[in-house]
């Protein structure tokens, strides 16, 4: 069965109304505290699209379990996931504020 990163994020999301995603999938321990990836390492990745908007990252998403990374123009410093999901286009505010990445739902 293929599984979807926007799908899985999406349905742990609607579990709780935030979930820990460290608790889905333990990292190796870390000694140092974490380091935000720079922007060419995220340019690097095919799903980042850096800063646009709902709209336009609407636009990219053609079917269910697409998905993007991109700047979130309201919280600077901040991502959002954005997929595709029951054909309905979704927006995730991935939250990092202690090196813990979690959900919030934007709309």
């Amino acid at each position: 069965m293929k599984r979807w990163p926007f799908e899985d994020a999406l349905r742990m999301h609607e579990a709780g109304s935030v979930c820990v995603l460290e608790d889905q999938w333990p990292s190796p321990p870390r000694r140092r505290a974490p380091v935000a990836p720079t922007e060419e390492q995220l340019r690097r990745e095919a799903w980042y699209h850096g800063r646009m908007s709902r709209r336009d990252a609407e636009k990219l998403l053609a079917r269910d379990g697409d998905f993007l990374v991109r700047d979130s123009a309201t919280n600077p410093g901040q991502y959002v996931l954005t997929g595709m999901h029951c054909g309905l286009p979704k927006h995730l505010l991935l939250v990092d504020p202690e090196g813990v990445v979690s959900l919030k739902v934007i709309g």
